[in-house]
């Protein structure tokens, strides 16, 4: 294992503030290739957040499945198949009508999002483990110790695990982690590949851009702000949301543009012809275009969800306990449905159905 460590100022704790933002840590989640079976891990796509296909709305509410913990993170879906973790300890699969398959157990919160590759199910949990289980039987394949996993998601790329874990991102193959990288906080975002870079956000205010194949720093950028937002890369451009209410567009380390915003931005960007996607705290949607505001919707409540960018809409969830779809032209709603409770997870689309995760312990199905 080759561990790295930059020259970073004091690292900032987890203690007394993580607690608050649990909800806000799932949504940086894991960025990877759409596999064409629906959404395999979290931010399907590397490079803007958008899956294929449409919805019909006005949708319907075709089940729930009702865990006994928290459900924050959100639902990769691949094979017939919806998996997701619930703040039981439990690693869930459903079937498309609802029905449990199995449940992994730990004994520790999983806010992380589960991504699918090749046969195996990677999801973090805050007792510090990487998990890989085998995603026909839920059979543990192997766990590493890679650091609490408070939020961040796993990326997989050829074989290679990509993910955050206390202060540093990590990158694990068939349990061995091949390296590590130390920041000066600790981190929540969730990492971004792009031609050969991972991207990360941490609590020490910097993005980091290190060389995939051996942990090395390539840059770092600095915000005003804890960063737990994930990034999105489109055309060598990074973009990604701080706590100090900033939307950054960022490419080789230097800053293009920035949007302000009326509260901090935990969302994770969504990236569409050059419009960007995203929620604040402050309530409301932004789509954005080089630093300049097409248009705004404001929701009921903060906003710790993250877009999905879909062929006919835009969907994302609130803290008002509602999912939106959205017009991705002028931002009116198109459909919303009122969950039991915040939606701190974010939306998962395949086959024609929308899968979300709420406070009130539930994974939704809508078609």
């Amino acid at each position: 294992m080759r561990i790295i460590s930059g020259d970073m100022k004091p690292k900032i704790s987890l203690i007394g503030v993580l607690l608050l933002l649990v909800s806000v840590s799932v949504l940086a989640g894991c960025v990877g290739p759409d596999t064409g079976e629906g959404t395999a891990m979290f931010l399907p796509d590397q490079s803007n957040r958008r899956v294929p296909g449409t919805l019909t709305f006005p949708l319907d509410m075709l089940w729930s499945y009702e865990t006994d913990g928290l459900v924050y993170s959100s639902p990769a879906v691949q094979g017939g198949r919806v998996y997701f973790g619930s703040n039981d300890g439990g690693v869930y699969a459903l079937d498309l009508e609802g029905k449990r398959i199995w449940r992994y157990g730990t004994e520790a919160f999983i806010s992380s999002s589960p991504a699918v590759s090749d046969g195996v199910v990677y999801v973090g949990a805050w007792d510090s483990n990487l998990y890989a289980l085998d995603s026909k039987s839920g059979d543990l394949l192997w766990k590493v110790n890679v650091g609490p996993v408070t939020g961040s998601s796993p990326l997989v790329s050829d074989g290679t695990v990509f993910i955050g874990g206390g202060h540093n991102i990590s990158a694990v193959r068939d349990s061995k982690i091949l390296w590590s990288y130390e920041t000066g906080g600790s981190i929540t975002s969730s990492p971004a590949l792009y031609n050969g870079t991972v991207y990360i956000g941490a609590w020490d205010k910097y993005l980091y851009a290190l060389d995939s194949a051996d942990g090395s720093l390539k840059w770092r950028f600095p915000t005003e702000g804890l960063i737990y937002s994930s990034p999105a890369v489109v055309d060598d451009v990074v973009y990604f949301g701080s706590y100090d209410g900033w939307l950054y567009a960022v490419s080789e380390g230097r800053l293009l543009w920035k949007y302000q915003t009326d509260g901090a931005v935990y969302s994770s960007p969504a990236v569409e012809d050059g419009v960007v996607y995203f929620g604040s705290a402050d309530g409301s949607v932004y789509a954005v275009r080089k630093g300049s505001l097409l248009w705004t919707f404001k929701t009921g409540d903060k906003i710790f969800s993250s877009p999905l960018i879909i062929d006919n809409a835009l969907l994302i969830g609130s803290n008002d306990g509602k999912v939106y779809a959205l017009d991705k032209k002028k931002g009116g709603s198109i459909w919303s449905f009122q969950l039991g409770d915040e939606v701190g997870s974010s939306p998962a689309v395949s086959d024609g159905r929308l899968y979300i995760g709420s406070r009130d312990k539930r994974l939704y199905a809508f078609g």
